[in-house]
C-alpha cells in the first residue's frame, strides 16, 4: 500500500509539472577553495578521493528543493537545505598510547531557506540548466564529535544569527522517464544583507549530487 501511495504521488507530481530535488555534496569556503583545489599537491600524484576527502573536511550539505515550469524552459522554486562548516578541531590523546581518541570540532551550521528561478534547455534526456536565488539564512554554531569525514552535534549553541543572501548555478540533469539524476554547481554568498561591522563575507562554492522525481 505503502508503495502504490508513493507511485501515485510521484505521477501526480509528473502530471502537474513539479519536480523535486534531494542533493547533497561538497560546500567550500570562498576563502579555501584554493588550498583544496589548487594547491601544489595536485602535481604530485594527489588522488581524487583525497582531494574530496580534504573538501568534505572543509565543508557539507544536504538539501531539498521543488521547481514548478511556468513556462516550458522555466521554472519558479524553493528549498531548503544545511550547510555545514567545522571551524577548528581539539583533538584529545591517550597520555600513555598518544592516539588520539576523541575529536571535537567547532562547526557553523547555515539553514538557508531559498526561493528562485530556473532557467533550463532541453537536449533529448538531457536539461542544462542555470539558476539564481535569494535565500533567508539561520546561522548557528554547534560542537561536534568528529566520525571520519564527517561530524555529527553533540551540543548546540543557544543564539542564532539571521541574513539575507543570494546565490547563482548551473547544473546539468539526466532524465528517465520521471527520474532524473545529475550534478549542479553553484556559488552562494550568505550574508548578502545584514552583515554587521567588521563581519566577514561568508560566502562558499557549491558542487552536489541530484536526485530527482517529477518532471
Amino acid at each position: 500500500m505503502r508503495v502504490l501511495i508513493l507511485l501515485l504521488g510521484l505521477a501526480s507530481v509528473a502530471s502537474a509539472q513539479v519536480s523535486v530535488t534531494f542533493y547533497g555534496g561538497l560546500a567550500t569556503p570562498g576563502e579555501a577553495v584554493n588550498d583544496v583545489y589548487n594547491r601544489s599537491e595536485l602535481r604530485n600524484g594527489d588522488t581524487l578521493r583525497s582531494i574530496v576527502r580534504d573538501a568534505v573536511r572543509m565543508g557539507y550539505q544536504l538539501g531539498i528543493r521543488t521547481l514548478t515550469a511556468v513556462h516550458p524552459n522555466v521554472q519558479l522554486g524553493g528549498g531548503i537545505a544545511l550547510v555545514r562548516f567545522p571551524q577548528s578541531r581539539l583533538y584529545i590523546t591517550d597520555p600513555q598510547r598518544g592516539d588520539t581518541v576523541l575529536v571535537l570540532a567547532s562547526v557553523q551550521n547555515m539553514v538557508p531557506i531559498s526561493a528562485g528561478i530556473t532557467v533550463s534547455a532541453t537536449l533529448s534526456q538531457l536539461r542544462l540548466y542555470a539558476l539564481a536565488e535569494l535565500a533567508y539564512t539561520l546561522v548557528n554554531s554547534s560542537t561536534d564529535v568528529e566520525q571520519g569525514v564527517l561530524s555529527f552535534p553533540l551540543a548546540i549553541g543557544s543564539q542564532s544569527d539571521h541574513r539575507v543572501g543570494a546565490g547563482i548555478g548551473a547544473g546539468i540533469q539526466l532524465w528517465l522517464g520521471i527520474l532524473g539524476i545529475g550534478v549542479e554547481g553553484r556559488y552562494s554568498i550568505a550574508n548578502l544583507i545584514g552583515r554587521t561591522s567588521g563581519e566577514q563575507r561568508k560566502d562558499y562554492v557549491s558542487a552536489v549530487l541530484l536526485l530527482s522525481f517529477g518532471g
